[in-house]
């Protein structure tokens, strides 16, 4: 399921029940200095103003969901939909509240925080990649926000397709899905290619419908999820060859999200998560976790220290969620709960 959906299903479980994040931090809590941490984003629910970060301490397997409450001083805001470390410092790019949240990495301390609006128009920003100096955010309102990392302002707005998701590098480009989502049933296919010397952008690929995800690869690649229509059009798997940008690959099977390291690909979809080999384009394990471990399968991570993937289970989108961590051979390692909705898990120790 698209993550966008996720706010018709918000308003409807509104009405039903009134959820909460579980809060859990205990009043002593203080991490050990050498605790090896995970940070989990959770999404919450469109509206509510309860998306919050999971603070795992992965020796201990001690899990707490108000972290970014408790450390801050303020609720993180609406709709968390994007968490990366660049250097050191952390950015939690929330939606709905149209802010990007940043954290000193070892401290944790909230650094500033960044407002990204047209005059008083909600830019709602989604996903987040750097290169050089710059973190490039792509924005439902049709542009990708150049931020100055040194003084967190806003320094250019790239115009590129209709409510723009995945962002990647590669090659000295930028690539952006252009989904189209809010525009159903007319949905966007293009991916927009901006060269990071200029921060223009120098082509539009026509793909495949509602692409969202991006990935790029160690060999050249970017690999692109295109959700189709949620009917009739499957979910597709699909490659960018970045040095001609042409299409290269179209995988058939449904995929939902997509992790990277070195040569192998974790694709997530509504049969579990598969394994690839990208380098030789063969598949290795099309169930490599089955989807029975899961009830809602809504993201993968990889912790590439400790070679293990982070599955985030959604469980009913009401309820407090768990994250999931399997070794790369598919094997059950160890669960702990998040707050609602968890979709991406960075590894910050």
């Amino acid at each position: 399921m698209k993550r966008w959906l996720n706010y018709l299903l918000g308003f409807l479980v509104f009405i039903a029940a009134c959820v909460e994040a579980p809060t859990n931090t205990p009043q002593d809590f203080v991490p050990a200095p050498t605790s090896r941490i995970a940070l989990v984003l959770n999404e919450g629910l469109f509206q509510r103003n309860n998306s919050s970060i999971t603070f795992y301490e992965i020796d201990s397997n001690r899990a707490f969901t108000d972290f970014f409450e408790r450390q801050v001083g303020r609720r993180l805001g609406d709709t968390g939909n994007d968490l990366a470390q660049y250097g050191e410092k952390i950015y939690i790019v929330v939606n709905v509240s149209s802010t990007i949240e940043v954290l000193d990495a070892r401290t944790f301390n909230s650094i500033g925080t960044i407002l990204l609006f047209n005059g008083t128009q909600p830019r709602q920003p989604r996903h987040i990649a750097f290169h050089g100096r710059n973190a490039f955010v792509s924005c439902f309102d049709g542009t990708v926000a150049v931020i100055d990392t040194a003084s967190l302002t806003i320094t250019r707005n790239i115009q590129v397709g209709s409510y723009p998701e995945g962002v990647a590098i590669q090659n000295g480009k930028l690539y952006v899905a252009n989904s189209g989502g809010l525009n159903f049933p007319n949905y966007d296919s293009t991916v927009s290619i901006i060269d990071l010397n200029t921060l223009t952008e120098t082509k539009r690929l026509t793909l495949r419908i509602n692409p969202t995800s991006l990935a790029a690869d160690t060999y050249g690649n970017v690999y692109v999820i295109s959700n189709g229509n949620y009917s009739t059009v499957p979910m597709r798997l699909l490659v960018i060859d970045a040095q001609r940008d042409t299409l290269k690959k179209i995988y058939d099977f449904d995929a939902g999200r997509i992790a990277i390291l070195d040569s192998l690909a974790f694709v997530a979809s509504e049969g579990g998560v598969k394994l690839l080999d990208i380098k030789n384009e063969v598949m290795l394990n099309a169930q490599l976790i089955p989807a029975s471990n899961f009830q809602i399968l809504y993201g993968i991570s990889i912790d590439k220290a400790r070679r293990e993937l982070y599955c985030a289970d959604a469980k009913n989108y009401v309820v407090s969620g768990e994250m999931k961590v399997f070794d790369f051979n598919g094997q059950f390692k160890r669960s702990f709960q998040t707050g609602l909705i968890p979709s991406k898990a960075i590894f910050v120790r």
